[in-house]
């Protein structure tokens, strides 16, 4: 993540976004790294990039450089523009991998900017759902975590969109918020042994469970009752975020 020093716009007009976008597939092209997604606000950007020739060190000041040079120019300015160095953290499992792609394109949501992710024009989100629009993303690996049709992961990949999730990327909770999430993490448990006893079962045995359409039935109404994100299912549960996610 990267943003705006002060927290002033980095961008005041669309032009500058469309320069921005530009600077990235220009990076992408020399560079050659792997641009999963991207979400551009008023005064900050979220990627979700993966490295290849360069370090992403590297790559993020040649991008902001680039940036820079243009904004400054434009409008007349001197100075930083950016707020210190951009941001990161490193993401590895599969999972984590989709839950930050959703996260990057529900900013816009979180923000009161939209109602819905597919009403937000910056960000990566329109690449994924049409498979006619000009690529610059890599979109790939993430529909794959879905399904290897592509129709059946466009539509799961919508689905999954737009439900709620409690994912945090770069940035430290503060000690209100760590009570809140443990708070839901204890009720969250008690609403899937609800569930659970409702069909004879226990959480050791649901593990064990061999009847797949039970199970996917079990999981289906644990995931409607309790509105929590696959990974905190799978947390819960103790199965693969895989299992959940297809249920």
């Amino acid at each position: 993540m990267i943003r705006g020093n002060e927290r002033k716009n980095i961008f005041l007009c669309d032009e500058d976004k469309d320069r921005f976008l530009e600077v990235l597939q220009r990076m992408k092209e020399e560079e050659n790294y792997l641009l999963y997604a991207y979400c551009l606000m008023d005064n900050h950007v979220h990627l979700l990039i993966g490295e290849r020739k360069d370090s992403i060190q590297r790559l993020m000041k040649r991008i902001c450089v680039s940036y820079v040079y243009y904004f400054n120019k434009r409008y007349k300015r001197v100075g930083h523009l950016f707020q210190d160095r951009y941001r990161s953290e490193v993401v590895e499992e599969e999972g984590y991998i989709l839950a930050a792609t959703r996260y990057i394109h529900n900013n816009p949501v979180e923000a009161g900017i939209v109602r819905n992710v597919e009403d937000y024009k910056w960000s990566s989100y329109h690449q994924y759902i049409n498979p006619w629009k000009d690529k610059m993303i890599d979109r790939e690996l993430i529909l794959s975590l879905i399904s290897d049709q592509e129709e059946r992961a466009i539509e799961g990949f919508i689905n999954y969109s737009a439900e709620i999730a409690e994912e945090t990327f770069i940035g430290a909770k503060e000690e209100s918020t760590i009570n809140r999430r443990q708070d839901k993490d204890e009720d969250l448990k008690e609403q899937i042994h609800v569930t659970l006893q409702k069909y004879r079962h226990t959480l050791e045995s649901f593990k064990q469970c061999k009847d797949k359409s039970l199970r996917n039935e079990i999981i289906k109404l644990i995931k409607w009752t309790t509105k929590a994100s696959v990974r905190e299912l799978a947390k819960e549960l103790g199965i693969s975020k895989d299992i959940i996610f297809r249920a």
